[in-house]
């Protein structure tokens, strides 16, 4: 049966990087709320096959596209190209799409860098532009996309991909400065890290850290009804965040994080 909440959640909806598991429980969501779904991820048949079963369980129009998040070309065109997948226009758009290699790793390697900059900036920041130029003149639409906790401050295990996640939540505050004032919902997810593919290897199975996806689509879905700027997930991140942000420099250094 599908939801009657109210708030922006409706039409369809545009997910990139449907391949996420943060992703897939965000889209099952929004199908149970009946939007429609766009479905783009790098692997294709997999976004088509997560498309059909939500089709089949919650009776929405679905459809599925292969995209490239290392090409900003690609980037570019999705939203017309979602905007042509199903009939009746987008009424919102979820960024999902990232890479997050290891710190190590990073400063070894200048070609994880390039990759790094190529997924998390360039090609993300194209992308909202473009969805944002579709949907400033529909008023209840949203845009939504996924940054981190890693972005409020410059952690020495992290900083490169936190760099690349404070420039996301940059540019969301200023799309929600842009946008809000012609009704369109623009939420930044400060998301903790959860348990899919990007934390698998760094945090172990029980880390009381880890939540489940189905645990952040609740607080994403939530926050978007309520039509909320900034939401961090779980909610503890919020006070835990703030408290390191407050931390003096010369103390923040020493800690083992």
């Amino acid at each position: 049966m599908r939801s009657t909440a109210k708030g922006p959640v409706k039409g369809n909806v545009l997910v990139a990087g449907a391949g996420s598991a943060l992703a897939r429980a965000v889209a099952e969501g929004l199908a149970a709320r009946g939007c429609g779904l766009v479905l783009a991820a790098r692997d294709e048949g997999e976004a088509a096959r997560t498309a059909a079963d939500l089709a089949l369980r919650f009776g929405v129009a679905t459809a599925a596209l292969g995209f490239d998040a290392r090409d900003a070309v690609a980037a570019a065109a999705l939203p017309a190209r979602a905007e042509a997948a199903l009939p009746g226009g987008l009424g919102g758009v979820l960024v999902a799409f990232a890479v997050m290699p290891d710190q190590e790793t990073v400063e070894r390697d200048v070609a994880a860098i390039h990759d790094l900059v190529d997924v998390n900036v360039r090609a993300t920041l194209v992308f909202i532009e473009a969805a944002a130029a579709r949907l400033e003149n529909r008023p209840g639409s949203f845009l939504c996309a996924f940054s981190s906790v890693a972005g409020d401050r410059g952690r020495r295990k992290n900083y490169a991909y936190g760099a690349t996640k404070a420039a996301l939540s940059a540019a969301m505050e200023g799309l929600w400065a842009r946008l809000s004032p012609k009704r369109v919902t623009v939420l930044c997810v400060n998301a903790g890290p959860a348990d899919g593919a990007m934390s698998w290897g760094v945090f172990p199975p029980d880390s009381p850290l880890l939540v489940s996806p189905e645990r952040v689509a609740r607080d994403v879905l939530s926050a978007l009804e309520h039509r909320r700027r900034v939401v961090y997930t779980p909610w503890f991140w919020r006070p835990v965040m703030a408290l390191l942000r407050a931390l003096p420099a010369p103390v923040f250094r020493r800690l083992p994080i």
